[in-house]
């Protein structure tokens, strides 16, 4: 039907029980004209041995074996090398519907889109229980349109996995060296270039939670500061190519800041009052750039508790679950 070819990267780390389910999820797509780039970031299962056998039966595959930097240098190192017209991301212990990429790139093709975004599935890995979060469809046009769409969060997510990239869009960029919020980072510049964001309703990709998950792993706030890293990033990135939307990355700023308080509170852990004065600082730096108009009254009240004494928004949570 087209002659685009896409390429997709898959970061692999000690994936083993749930990587040949992935890779054939890809394998067996409607649209064949594929690229199928395996990144072993230093797997010690038997996670490069699955990628070998598929490499020798099917010649889309490539393979490449690292030693373990982390997701991002996988992704990295699965750009560097890609061809493809289009890219996109799986996961090695998620899976894709068999006619994602084709109706991906349908509708790029037909939109002239630079991204096209699809719903998806959450899957517990225990019972299978799936649910759905499909999207609205939607077009949307021109730069400042798609990164205040994004960095709204309306009708979009933060993954990188249910999206379609054109290739001309990331030639240049690659992933920072973060643990979690690469993907925030990552989308944040793409939208600021994107012209043209088309939004499938239909949910394609299948995100399996499991216990090794690494956003469910125990909480390790020096580990999770990469979330306010990434968003001071974006904040300074956005206020100065797209001065005015800046608001969105603050909030993002500050409401994992109050998260990761709550987690510290309730988990008693060792210097938490310490930790909270150093996050409340960079909170009260960025909470005067959030347009407090666009907060829901839940979300006003959470955030002006926490400004003048966490401890008390810590009990309320507790007793009303604000959110």
């Amino acid at each position: 039907m087209y002659s685009s070819k896409i390429s997709i990267i898959v970061p692999i780390y000690n994936s083993g029980l749930f990587l040949k389910k992935s890779i054939e999820s890809i394998l067996n797509q409607t649209y064949n004209n594929l690229e199928i780039i395996l990144v072993n970031d230093g797997s010690t299962d038997n996670s490069l041995e699955i990628c070998t056998y598929y490499k020798s039966i099917d010649p889309r595959i490539r393979l490449i074996n690292q030693e373990n930097s982390g997701v991002s240098s996988a992704r990295n190192a699965g750009l560097e090398c890609a061809t493809g017209d289009f890219i996109g991301f799986v996961d090695s212990d998620d899976y894709i519907d068999a006619t994602m990429y084709e109706k991906m790139l349908k509708k790029a093709i037909e939109m002239e889109a630079d991204i096209v975004e699809c719903g998806y599935f959450t899957v517990d890995s225990k019972n299978g229980t799936k649910t759905s979060y499909p999207l609205k469809s939607q077009v949307i046009l021109g730069k400042e349109n798609c990164i205040k769409n994004y960095l709204s969060r309306n009708n979009t997510t933060n993954f990188n996995v249910n999206k379609l990239y054109k290739a001309t869009l990331i030639a240049n960029l690659r992933y920072p060296n973060y643990k979690y919020s690469e993907d925030y980072w990552f989308n944040s510049k793409v939208f600021s270039k994107c012209e043209v964001k088309v939004t499938l309703k239909d949910a394609l990709y299948y995100y399996v939670q499991h216990d090794e998950s690494a956003v469910r792993k125990d909480f390790d706030l020096e580990e999770r500061l990469d979330v306010i890293k990434a968003g001071i990033d974006v904040y300074n990135f956005v206020k100065k190519s797209h001065p005015g939307l800046e608001g969105y990355p603050a909030y993002y700023i500050c409401n994992n800041i109050i998260t990761f308080s709550m987690i510290l509170i309730n988990n008693k852990q060792k210097n938490t009052r310490q930790k909270i004065k150093q996050l409340r600082m960079v909170f009260k730096k960025y909470y005067k750039n959030i347009d407090s108009g666009r907060l829901k009254k839940r979300k006003k009240i959470k955030f002006v508790l926490y400004y003048f004494n966490p401890y008390i928004l810590s009990i309320i949570y507790k007793l009303r679950n604000l959110t």
